[in-house]
């Protein structure tokens, strides 16, 4: 009789294990990728991105610019997955589902950087700002630019002066938004100009130490280039979906922020430049040649920088 008393309640033990073991919340520890990931920020899915869940972690892959591995602190509650990373500079919250070995997670984020943030001109021709800020140095005393062999100094005046003016003429501002998306107000019609606004959702910005790191969403890029052609922001800025980092420095008495790469970050570009003068207005074709020329000079140079010139908009502007 002990016997057959000893033998239930050895039984008796597993039964009730067993249904613990079944009562645990599933493991949701993983990587969430391609079929297995939907990840969406302001609507437009993020493509070709990566999530890893590890116990109470979540790391987003080349989601956020500039912070290629961002991990988030989150809690899981049944299949429902919710976290937050702020820091000085910007703030990332997400929020999801895990249903059948498919994470389907949205971003919401809100950036910090006030001083970025808002509308700002591309250069101010009135007050004889110009667009481009350009320059190099180099232990040469002429190099190759167009057909000649000119002076440095003169390089530098010529871009800076003859792109400076014409860029303006077909981008004529670009938007930091609060929740980190990069819009653009483009001219669409040269021989009419009509201006029209990029959309959200298509390129991004984020501050990584003291640097300014714009990516971009390749579906909606391609997307909108299948609609649109003309815009330069779209066509452009293909190359930065892992995040490419600028240099910013800002002259308080002009209102200007200067945008701009380095040598060193744009040497794996070069291959853009001709790209560059494609997307140019066809009143600005015989130019394109300059801007291809630039290739050799910055990489056979000492140093370079080679960005925008943006005037801070007022308000009413």
């Amino acid at each position: 009789m002990s016997n057959k008393l000893l033998l239930l309640l050895i039984l008796g033990v597993v039964f009730f294990s067993a249904c613990s073991d079944d009562d645990k919340d599933p493991n949701y520890d993983g990587t969430y990728k391609d079929s297995g990931l939907e990840l969406s920020r302001d609507g437009m899915v993020l493509s070709g991105k990566s999530v890893a869940l590890s116990g109470n972690t979540l790391t987003l892959g080349n989601v956020i610019p500039g912070e290629p591995a961002l991990a988030i602190p989150v809690t899981i509650t049944g299949n429902v997955v919710e976290g937050t990373s702020s820091n000085d500079f910007r703030e990332v919250k997400v929020s999801g589902k895990i249903e059948g070995g498919k994470m389907n997670l949205t971003l919401a984020v809100k950036n910090k950087a006030t001083d970025i943030e808002g509308t700002w001109a591309v250069g101010n021709l009135d007050a004889g700002i110009m667009a481009t800020h350009f320059t190099f140095t180099t232990d040469k005393e002429k190099v190759k630019y167009g057909e000649t062999e000119v002076a440095p100094e003169n390089v530098i005046g010529f871009v800076n002066g003859i792109f400076g003016w014409m860029l303006p003429t077909f981008l004529k501002d670009i938007t930091f938004t609060s929740d980190g998306n990069i819009t653009a107000s483009y001219n669409s019609d040269m021989a009419n100009p009509q201006y029209a606004t990029s959309p959200k959702g298509m390129a991004f910005y984020n501050l990584v130490g003291g640097k300014l790191y714009i990516s971009a969403n390749i579906a909606g890029i391609v997307e909108d280039i299948g609609r649109s052609t003309s815009d330069p922001l779209t066509e452009i800025m293909v190359v930065l979906e892992q995040g490419i980092p600028f240099e910013v420095t800002k002259d308080t008495e002009k209102e200007t922020m200067d945008v701009y790469m380095t040598r060193e970050t744009l040497l794996p570009f070069m291959s853009l430049l001709p790209m560059l003068g494609e997307v140019m207005p066809e009143e600005f074709q015989s130019y394109a040649g300059f801007i291809t020329d630039l290739g050799p000079i910055i990489q056979e140079g000492k140093t370079a920088e080679l960005g925008l010139v943006l005037t801070q908009k007022k308000t009413a502007e």
